[in-house]
């Protein structure tokens, strides 16, 4: 096995996700952790902007800073084993999706106890008060639930990679075997059907 020289933070930054992938699998492979997470580090850090957009779907303004810092560091103290960039988008797509799943399990300064309310097996029931800054918020991400729910396996793929992960049609059209006149005409309906989704929210005339 050939030695291995760990290069400095400024050398890292220059690499590609694939090459910043391979360096970590031989810091690895060489015993040098110390290098392996400061090459971690440096790949999850260049995924902040889209990280950040999948969380700005699902999360509160207010929060998504927080929310995103918070992926980010769960991110660089895990242990991340795969060899590809599709393996890398999809660990960091799991850790981003527990988080956010957190964020909305754990009982926040809106939730309070309900007055005279009866206590379940898991102690005081409570309710979460919705303010109304966040009430677009839960509006889209309802009606985003919804217009996904209708979607076959495919198309929920396609949505996924090419708006939450923000790939450009043609890597989406590539990795699903589409062409990217499919890819563009999901992606519009997909869009249609959810300022639908929205319009019938917001009528209140029946």
């Amino acid at each position: 096995m050939s030695a291995f020289e760990p290069e400095s933070d400024n050398e890292l930054q220059r690499l590609r996700d694939e090459e910043l992938i391979a360096y970590i699998a031989r810091a690895r492979d060489h015993g040098d952790l110390e290098a392996a997470g400061r090459g971690l580090a440096i790949l999850v850090f260049g995924h902040w902007s889209n990280v950040e957009r999948r969380v700005r779907m699902k999360v509160p303004d207010a929060h998504v800073e927080d929310v995103t810092g918070a992926i980010i560091v769960s991110a660089i103290q895990s242990a991340f084993s795969g060899m590809s960039v599709g393996e890398f988008v999809k660990w960091l797509a799991r850790i981003t999706q527990r988080r956010i799943a957190d964020f909305h399990r754990k009982p926040r300064v809106d939730v309070v106890a309900l007055a005279g309310g009866e206590d379940d097996e898991d102690g005081p029931r409570e309710r979460q008060l919705e303010g109304a800054s966040e009430e677009g918020y839960v509006e889209l991400r309802d009606a985003i639930e919804r217009v996904l729910d209708r979607l076959s396996a495919r198309d929920q793929q396609v949505i996924e990679l090419r708006i939450f992960e923000d790939l450009l049609s043609a890597e989406v059209a590539e990795r699903l075997g589409l062409t990217v006149a499919n890819v563009d005409k999901i992606v519009s309906r997909f869009r249609r059907a959810l300022r639908r989704a929205l319009d019938d929210d917001g009528d209140t005339s029946s």
